[in-house]
């Protein structure tokens, strides 16, 4: 690959791994790529190359654009981490040999930091259990003096129009689409499209209000962990957007959103919640909640773009590119968690009569939203210490399905999903809650701890429930005991869920296509949480 600079790109990193090239000759080189550039560390300075790409919303193409970035990556970072960015290096080309800022025609531009500290990056310093919340209040305090200090400038304003953020959400959309089936599923595409055009539709108002109050700025763009640094005398936050004005040009809500949805990412529940607080009440920004949960799903489903844009690049290795795919992954669960049930910690119970799908469901969602779920054949095993594939067809109600044990299977149930709660923020709990008062337990129990509960009914034909149950009890190779011949006797003694709230109960019909059932499911929670203003 060769920049139009004039020299070949991997003539030119072969230059930069080595410690000879730097006036300061470091003991060590480290190369880091990521979509857009080449990053060398080396030693107590770090040079950052821009690629030669166009990726449609981003264009390094050309040498002259590339320098222009260069500049104007150093300036616009100045604003929140003044120490670190030294400026804009040439890297020359003379008698077929090449120099950095040294004689002869210059083929290339870097970006000269001073390099900072890696323990006291945010992300290394939250896994070392380093981080408080004062750590976090500094930060906020940081961000909300930069957003302050902006005079009001009709051009930048000018990009908070609801169709100006429409632009991003379906330039994201439509790069993404070529990664379904590979980093996205299509349920999870197809939902997440759905999520955005109807936000639209039904809230474009809170933008034109958030532009209208002077919520607009020129924005980091960039903020999540590895952009925050506490080593400096000040913290230091680096790398922001200078590719790309609309990225820049966005909603405060948008900026710390980003930090807010990677610590979301990372398991940091609480310190995200703290942080938007933090900075809603210093910037007495109220209608950012309203937005939030919208941005969050932006910023997840861009880390998902851009984590499956890097497992395609040709001079990825293979290892990273593994990692890619992983994380993008990773991402798109998130936004649509986020599309489907916002912030708050949320239990999902698939329930209905025997043989009705809902163990499928179960597995699909936890797939689909990286939940952990917890069955109740499974519990009830184990606490009677049977074994998993232990057959226990005793009858309707009589040895380990005797009412005293189904009570107990079903506190336990509860009780493991609280605590599965507080590590994954979403549980999926798979069970038929055929009676009143086990809902009602559930139900009681997240009211004391502020979750929302989702009872997602699955239905189907009694001819379909005799047949899949005849079926599974031919291949042997379910946990579950239920048999055909306890159906009739176990939906008469079924109590319908007259007890749950509209806006929390969904029926799926699993006798669609599995995607196609999928799929409706996840635009019918979207659109209820949306009319309702739950997120």
């Amino acid at each position: 690959m060769s920049n139009p600079g004039g020299i070949d790109r991997s003539e030119l990193i072969d230059f930069l791994l080595l410690p000879s090239s730097y006036p300061h000759s470091p003991e060590e080189i480290i190369h880091i790529q990521t979509h857009a550039s080449d990053v060398f560390i080396a030693g107590h300075c770090v040079y950052k190359v821009k690629k030669s790409v166009n990726l449609g919303f981003l264009d390094f193409s050309t040498l002259e654009k590339r320098k222009h970035f260069c500049e104007a990556e150093v300036e616009l970072n100045r604003r929140l981490c003044a120490d670190a960015y030294i400026g804009v290096w040439e890297i020359k080309l003379r008698d077929g040999s090449l120099s950095i800022n040294g004689e002869g025609e210059t083929v290339e531009y870097a970006v000269k930091m001073r390099r900072l500290p890696e323990d006291k990056f945010m992300k290394n310093m939250l896994r070392e259990g380093e981080i408080t919340e004062k750590h976090l209040s500094r930060l906020a305090r940081k961000l909300v003096k930069f957003y302050n200090s902006q005079k009001p400038r009709p051009e930048v304003r000018e990009y908070g129009r609801p169709e100006k953020i429409k632009v991003n959400i379906d330039e994201n959309l439509d790069t993404s689409g070529q990664f379904v089936g590979k980093t996205i599923t299509p349920a999870a595409f197809e939902a997440l499209r759905f999520y955005n055009q109807r936000f639209f539709d039904t809230k474009s108002n809170l933008f034109s209000e958030r532009r209208d109050k002077g919520f607009i700025k020129d924005c980091h763009g960039d903020l999540h962990l590895e952009h925050v640094n506490f080593g400096s005398r000040d913290i230091c936050i680096y790398d922001c957007i200078e590719f790309n004005e609309r990225f820049r040009y966005i909603d405060i809500a948008s900026d710390v959103a980003f930090l807010a949805m990677d610590l979301d990412h990372n398991g940091y529940y609480g310190f995200s919640n703290y942080f938007i607080s933090e900075i809603v009440e210093s910037m007495k920004d109220e209608t950012a909640r309203l937005v939030i949960d919208f941005y969050k799903n932006y910023r997840a489903f861009v880390r998902g773009k851009v984590e499956s844009i890097k497992s395609t690049e040709e001079e990825v290795p293979e290892d990273e590119k593994a990692r890619s795919v992983r994380m993008a992954g990773e991402y798109f669960s998130l936004a649509l968690r986020y599309a489907a049930l916002g912030s708050r910690p949320a239990v999902i119970v698939t329930f209905g009569i025997i043989g009705s799908g809902k163990s499928t469901l179960a597995g699909k969602l936890g797939e689909e939203l990286s939940a952990s779920v917890v069955a109740s054949d499974y519990v009830r095993k184990e606490i009677t210490a049977t074994g998993t594939n232990e057959r226990k067809d005793e009858g309707y109600e009589k040895g380990i399905y005797t009412e005293e044990i189904t009570e107990k299977t079903y506190a336990e149930l509860i009780s493991r999903s609280m605590k599965e709660i507080e590590r994954k923020h979403v549980v999926i709990l798979d069970a038929s809650f055929s009676k009143r008062r086990w809902r009602k337990m559930l139900m009681n129990k997240a009211a004391e701890t502020g979750l929302r509960v989702f009872f997602l009914r699955t239905i189907a034909s009694k001819e379909a429930l005799r047949e899949r149950l005849i079926e599974r009890e031919k291949r042997g190779d379910s946990v579950s005991d239920a048999t055909v011949d306890i159906l009739e006797r176990f939906a008469s003694g079924f109590e319908e869920p007259e007890e749950i709230e509209k806006t929390n109960y969904f029926e799926v019909d699993t006798e669609r296509p599995p995607g196609e059932s999928l799929t409706l499911l996840l635009k019918d929670m979207i659109a209820g949480g949306i009319a309702n203003d739950e997120y």
